[in-house]
């Protein structure tokens, strides 16, 4: 059931709720109540709207509005006139009115008991009070008939009085019993149009009332009764008991049926078809019928009822002993006061964590037979708890058991009310104990840990994932200008970041805590400090497991940025001039390829001519090393591969070689410095040119190879014998023609070829070994280290 249900009940003190502790029960009920005052809301707009419609058939001369058919009496203007108040006041009192709301009602009853008073007065006394000519002057029939008759006259002002008394909230009984009372009437006025009456006597005159008016009355009777439906005799009826479900099920059953009896016996007689003393009889023998019918139907549902409460009981002992196996078998202390303060009840946990027995505290006084070294403010609690008759919180306060052994021990006190008063109290006991050990275990790690925080080196942070930071140690101070007090819940680490760098920030911010996403976890960025100074700080973050916050370190390297870029500077200064030396080194070989190159026109010896020719070749690849050296980003080293082809080509150039004659270069993406660079070009340029003069003299077609590629140590047999070691990096040359081959007896080791004396020499200084295979042409095998930069002093 809401609230609002219950609160419809609220002026009145509900007499009759289900004793049982039964929501369901108690939810029946309520609507039981709920169901009443809306009979009493549609009962009252029935009054007014039947009120209206008798009012309305004065005014418009409508006879059967008035309730006038078959020389059955209407009803009269007055009394339609106080029908629409009475229904109105009803409806009214209905309503959850307030202040000077109530004042309507009030209001509209008076003037119902004084209409009433003045009418019956007129009755009495025989004086005109002026009632029977009220609206006389706007009839259409100019009738002066309007006043109502004794009977309803009377209803009324008992009633009216009625009215008044329920808008006080004023002995509600006394009410229910003028509206029984006034029901009755209305009831004795209708019967006296179903069973006939007389004008001869008195008493027929008296009870005679328009068949329209002793409907509405009954209406408004019921209405009445329903107001309240949880006091006095309704509420007996409206009880969740078997007395109640009896009244429900017999009342409006005798009733009507005592009524309808009464009603068929009359009409038989009416009708002649049988005598009045048969008629008796036959009432007696129906009357004892029908009570003998209700008797064993209601008798069944009672023994219904019965049964089901039985079963309630068994399920509520049930329920209660599993609550006393509850209270017994948890772990937490239980004990109960009286409203004496005195101690009744421990469970086994309560004994545990006491270390005493229930017997032993057993008529314990709490406030004054409890020591007060024994516990640490659990009096003042419990007075707290008494005096406010709420409940009151503990939190670990030190006891102290009979043995001596101390604990700590949080807990509620908890009042019991009894008609708003103390009643006792049911305390819960939990032994913190331990919590308290990991408490006290927790603030030194804590102060362990903020020790740390603020004494990192750097400054430190902690924000939350709105960016807002949380905490801050006292090296933020010195780098933002801001103290911590004003960092802590205050700013974001948005406010200290340079607006260039504040999106990419804030873009990590968000990868970092989404799952699958990685963010930097160090990066550099410009921070804005109180003054508006840009520093340069480097960063240092990550989330803290388990949680949405991130800590971060910061570290100004303001200073050191400085540093660097003035490194950078001179180093980039250095770089250019480095790239001018190889430069002027390039041009300065070139200038003596071309002085060969001029010389060769001078000399007519053809022996003469190739040693120039041959001198300028090597001068050119060296020179070509300083050419792609000062070419590159990086001046250390060169790509081998560009170099082969560019010094190939030149000399393929310079010694006009055939078209039929192709170069094939099989070299991969490798970089030698240039104490290797210039050794391997000058012995490929030896190799090569060799090939182009000799191997194809003959020949108009034929393939040059050259490939360099790293080995493995597996294949460096031949370099462990020669020289007797195996680390480094090892590589493999081989520059092969299809020419015409070498002669066999070509030995060398012992040549007297100034190009292959060189070659061999330039393998030495590269730590490698040479071999000749001669197959279909010529192939020089060539295994060679990588040299490494040697200081020179």
């Amino acid at each position: 059931m809401d609230q609002d249900t219950r609160d419809d009940f609220e002026p009145f003190k509900l007499e009759h709720l289900p004793r049982e502790e039964d929501e369901k029960q108690l939810s029946i009920y309520l609507n039981r109540l709920q169901q009443f005052k809306s009979y009493s809301k549609i009962l009252a707009i029935m009054v007014i709207i039947l009120g209206a419609m008798g009012a309305l058939g004065w005014f418009f001369n409508v006879p059967l509005l008035r309730g006038e058919y078959e020389g059955i009496i209407g009803i009269k203007l007055n009394t339609a006139l106080l029908f629409i108040l009475a229904g109105s006041c009803v409806y009214l009192l209905n309503l959850k009115l307030k202040g000077k709301q109530v004042l309507i009602p009030r209001i509209l009853g008076i003037i119902i008991v004084v209409w009433g008073t003045l009418t019956i007065l007129e009755y009495i006394t025989g004086t005109n009070l002026g009632m029977n000519y009220l609206f006389s002057s706007i009839l259409p029939n100019n009738s002066i008939l309007t006043k109502s008759r004794l009977a309803s006259t009377l209803n009324f002002i008992l009633l009216g009085v009625a009215l008044l008394m329920a808008s006080y909230k004023f002995k509600i009984r006394y009410v229910q019993t003028i509206a029984f009372f006034c029901g009755f009437i209305a009831l004795f006025g209708l019967s006296s149009y179903l069973y006939g009456s007389s004008s001869d006597y008195f008493l027929d005159i008296l009870a005679q009332m328009a068949f329209m008016t002793s409907l509405i009355h009954i209406l408004l009777s019921v209405s009445i009764l329903c107001l309240c439906p949880d006091h006095s005799y309704m509420g007996r009826i409206t009880a969740q008991n078997s007395g109640g479900y009896m009244a429900r099920r017999l009342l409006p059953a005798a009733l009507m049926a005592v009524f309808l009896m009464d009603l068929l016996i009359v009409s038989g007689e009416r009708l002649n078809i049988y005598s009045t003393y048969f008629g008796n009889i036959f009432g007696v023998i129906l009357a004892l019928a029908l009570l003998t019918t209700v008797i064993i139907w209601n008798s069944n549902i009672l023994n219904k009822m019965d049964r089901q409460r039985q079963e309630s009981n068994i399920r509520r002992l049930n329920l209660k002993k599993f609550y006393e196996n509850l209270v017994e078998g948890i772990n937490e202390g239980i004990w109960v006061t009286d409203k004496h303060d005195r101690l009744y009840f421990m469970n086994r946990g309560m004994e545990e964590i006491s270390g005493v027995t229930s017997q032993q505290m057993e008529g314990l006084h709490i406030l004054e037979d409890l020591p007060d070294n024994t516990t640490d403010g659990l009096k003042e609690y419990y007075r707290k708890a008494k005096e406010t008759l709420k409940p009151v919180h503990y939190d670990s306060i030190k006891a102290t058991s009979p043995s001596g052994r101390q604990s700590y021990q949080s807990g509620w006190i908890i009042p019991q009310l009894k008609e708003g008063k103390f009643n006792g109290a049911i305390c819960t006991v939990i032994d913190a104990t331990l919590r308290k050990e990991a408490e006290n275990a927790l603030k030194k790690s804590e102060t362990f840990y903020r020790t740390i925080f603020e004494n990192t080196g750097t400054a430190t942070i902690i924000i939350d994932q709105n960016t807002t930071i949380i905490m801050a140690n006292k090296r933020c101070e010195s780098m933002s200008g801001y103290s911590v007090d004003e960092i802590e819940h205050q700013l974001s680490w948005t406010n200290f970041v340079h607006p260039d760098d504040r999106e990419k920030m804030k873009t990590y911010q968000q990868m970092r805590r989404v799952p699958g996403k990685e963010a930097p976890s160090e990066y550099e960025f410009r921070l804005l400090n109180k003054e508006g100074e840009e520093r340069e700080v480097l960063l240092f973050t990550s989330l803290i497991p388990g949680t949405t916050d991130s800590v971060v370190s910061m570290l100004d390297i303001t200073e050191r940025k400085k540093a660097e870029n003035v490194i950078k500077k001179s180093l980039k200064d250095k770089e250019l001039l480095l790239r001018e030396i190889h430069h002027r080194v390039k041009n300065n070989m070139q200038i003596i390829s071309s002085l060969l190159n001029l010389q060769r026109s001078y000399v007519d010896d053809e022996e003469a001519d190739n040693i120039l020719q041959e001198s300028q070749g090597r001068v050119k690849s060296m020179a070509l090393v300083h050419e792609k050296l000062y070419q590159t980003a990086d001046l250390a080293k060169i790509n081998v591969g560009d170099y082969i082809e560019s010094l190939t080509m030149n000399l393929f150039h310079s010694y006009r070689t055939k078209p039929g004659i192709r170069l094939n270069l099989d070299v991969g993406d490798i970089y030698f410095n240039i104490d290797t660079a210039i050794p391997l070009g000058l012995i490929i340029n030896e190799l090569v040119s060799n090939c182009l003069k000799y191997a194809f003299k003959d020949q108009n077609e034929g393939e040059v190879v050259i490939s360099v590629r790293k080995v493995d140590m597996d294949e460096l047999d031949e370099v462990n014998e020669v020289n007797g070691i195996g680390g480094g990096n090892y590589y493999l040359l081989e520059v092969r023609d299809d020419g015409v081959g070498l002669p066999e007896d070509l030995d060398i080791e012992h040549t007297n070829t100034l190009g292959l004396q060189l070659v061999k020499t330039l393998v030495l200084q590269l730590d490698g070994t040479i071999k000749i295979i001669r197959n279909n042409g010529t192939c020089f095998h060539i295994i060679f280290q990588e040299q490494k930069y040697i200081k020179r002093i």
